[in-house]
C-alpha cells in the first residue's frame, strides 16, 4: 500500500509539471495574440493615414492624372461587391470630375 502512495505522488508531480508547462504555453500564446493585435492595429492605422493622404491629393488635384488614373482603375482594383458599392459614389464623383476637366480642356 505504501508503494501505491509513492506512485500516486510521483504521478501528481509529473502531472503538475505538465500543467505548469501548459500554462506557460497558454501565456505565450496570449502574448503572441496581443502582439498580433498591436501589429494589426498599426497596419490599419497606416492604411487609414495613407488613404487620408490620397484623398487630399485627389480632392485638391495635386498630382497630375491621379484623378484620371483613380477613376479608371479603382473599380477594377476592388474585388468584393460590397467594397464596390461602398466606393461607387467616390468613383462616380471622380469620373465626373475627370469629365469636367476634359470639358474645360476642349474649350481652350
Amino acid at each position: 500500500m505504501n508503494n501505491l502512495v509513492t506512485q500516486g505522488t510521483a504521478m501528481s508531480l509529473l502531472g503538475g509539471n505538465d500543467l505548469k508547462e501548459q500554462q506557460k504555453i497558454n501565456e505565450l500564446e496570449l502574448k503572441i495574440n496581443r502582439e498580433k493585435q498591436k501589429l494589426d492595429k498599426k497596419l490599419t492605422r497606416r492604411k487609414i493615414l495613407l488613404g487620408a493622404f490620397m484623398i487630399e491629393l485627389l480632392e485638391k488635384n495635386k498630382v497630375e492624372d491621379l484623378v484620371q488614373y483613380t477613376a479608371d482603375n479603382l473599380d477594377t482594383f476592388l474585388t468584393r461587391q460590397g467594397d464596390k458599392e461602398l466606393m461607387g459614389d467616390l468613383i462616380n464623383n471622380l469620373k465626373s470630375q475627370v469629365g469636367e476637366v476634359k470639358n474645360i480642356d476642349t474649350h481652350i
